[in-house]
């Protein structure tokens, strides 16, 4: 797991209540059981913490932690 991933899960640990750990390939709909606003207040803390706006269309098919990495990435570039 690399940094911008290990940072992602700790952020998630920050906004919601899990159950158990998380890792690059946790699914955050299905394996974690967020409702999407959940997912939503997930990413706009994603975004104060990166200083970054991910634009929707980066998001449409994000389900892991390693998809969102690679959304922050792109927003970081």
């Amino acid at each position: 797991m690399d940094s911008i991933e290990q940072t992602l899960c700790d952020v998630l640990a920050r906004s919601v209540t899990l159950d158990g750990p998380v890792d690059a390939e946790t699914d955050l709909l299905d394996g974690l059981a967020l409702a999407s606003a959940q997912v939503m207040e997930f990413i706009m803390e994603v975004e104060d913490h990166f200083d970054i706006v991910i634009e929707q269309e980066a998001l449409a098919d994000v389900r892991t932690i390693r998809q969102l990495a690679v959304a922050v990435r792109g927003a970081l570039a």
